[in-house]
């Protein structure tokens, strides 16, 4: 059946002669008609579901979970209903009546700064596009980069953690500025096991010991240890939300508060996202526990056979007995079991996740200013300032974080 057709606020057509508006040509994409739109309401969105999931199993890459459409339908629900700060500003691309192309934005203020991003931003951990295998990324990039200079009241667009092997960063390299943050994203290489007899050889004897001895103090404190994949449902709501709250716990003892992980709408999202069933995507509740005492958490997201650890977390007054090393041989253990290839610890790369990762992926920041405040924005706050900032605020202990929690929004 055909798609339903998007809200249109903004259409550009394409055909042989090149991509047209009122204005002159500005792409050319190929001898057949397409044309360009702009999505903004959960209902254009909708409209999308068919030809979205079609390119998540053709045209997304295996980190493509944060534009997956379950991922992206749940967060809109929650963050860009009528009344949110965040505004849907979705490009979609059509070849025919087939969607071929999806730039999933959203539009909000940092300030007085009108701001495009990443939909679903700082929530989804990694930015890209999705396109149909036989079209051109860059030239439906460059396409809808001119629809969007054509938009009232944007003033640039910030585009944060793109892989190095993102569908979109060869274009985003040459079009784009780059925001001078290179981050890595740790991750482990789960086919070089064969099984778990395999996996168990990545150890030295040092690391075999330390997780004995783990278990042991766990064990010989609240009893016996019990590592559990948690069913759906109610269940799985219970754990995700203590799992939260011990995460905030465990922050605001660092002084590092999360306006996001502390707001309500997050139990929201992730309850909307756990009900979202259907390949490629899954959102998957491990918990570890002693006895009858919980120990910690994984909220996990699946995309194919790539596993990402979303959410860890672990009861905060349980630190010192270093439950979350063992939750994370646990869960990786059962990730292999399960069929998947990759175990993505995400940005940012911690010390801790060294000796869980085989490998790390470069991740960038990319901005274009569409307007002198945008111009401003991003070569004075986003290349220069910015960098300074966050590394002095890393560098500060946590008596100096909660003085300025008031100030920074952590």
């Amino acid at each position: 059946m055909p798609l339903a057709r998007p809200d249109t606020t903004q259409a550009l057509h394409v055909r042989s002669t090149g991509m047209t508006s009122d204005a002159a040509p500005i792409a050319h994409v190929s001898p057949l008609v397409s044309r360009l739109s702009l999505v903004t309401t959960l209902e254009g969105l909708a409209g999308l579901e068919a030809g979205w999931r079609k390119l998540e199993l053709t045209g997304a890459r295996p980190h493509g979970v944060f534009q997956s459409f379950h991922w992206l339908h749940s967060w809109a629900n929650t963050y860009a209903a009528p009344g949110c700060n965040e505004e849907l500003c979705i490009i979609a691309g059509f070849r025919g009546e087939q969607l071929a192309f999806v730039w999933p934005l959203m539009k909000n203020a940092s300030g007085p700064v009108k701001v495009l991003r990443w939909a679903s931003e700082p929530l989804a951990q990694y930015g890209d596009i999705l396109i149909a295998p036989a079209e051109n990324p860059m030239e439906w990039l460059l396409a809808a980069t001119e629809l969007i200079r054509r938009l009232r009241n944007i003033d640039s667009i910030r585009l944060r953690h793109v892989r190095s092997d993102a569908i979109a960063a060869p274009f985003l390299r040459t079009a784009f500025r780059d925001g001078r943050l290179i981050e890595h994203a740790p991750w482990l290489d789960l086919s070089a096991f064969a099984n778990d007899t395999a996996y168990e050889a990545r150890y030295n004897s040092s690391q075999r010991k330390r997780r004995k001895k783990i278990r042991k103090g766990l064990e010989g404190k609240f009893g016996p240890l019990k590592f559990e994949m948690v069913k759906a449902g109610a269940c799985n709501d219970a754990a995700m939300r203590q799992a939260i709250a011990e995460k905030c716990k465990w922050l605001d003892e660092r002084g590092r508060q999360n306006r996001i992980l502390g707001s309500s709408l997050l139990m929201d999202f992730l309850k909307g996202l756990s009900r979202a069933k259907g390949p490629p995507f899954e959102l998957v509740t491990s918990r570890m526990t002693a006895g009858s005492t919980d120990l910690s958490w994984e909220i996990g997201l699946r995309f194919g056979t790539s596993h990402f650890g979303f959410i860890t977390s672990h009861v905060n007054a349980l630190t010192d007995y270093s439950p979350a090393r063992l939750h994370m041989d646990y869960s990786q253990r059962r990730a292999l079991t399960d069929g998947m290839t990759v175990f993505d610890l995400m940005v940012p790369h911690d010390t801790h996740k060294e000796s869980w990762s085989s490998a790390a992926m470069e991740t960038r920041d990319y901005h274009l200013a569409l307007s002198p405040m945008g111009w401003a924005y991003g070569l004075i706050y986003l290349e220069t300032l910015r960098p300074r900032l966050r590394a002095a605020y890393y560098r500060l202990p946590a008596k100096v974080l909660r003085l300025l929690r008031p100030f920074t929004g952590h």
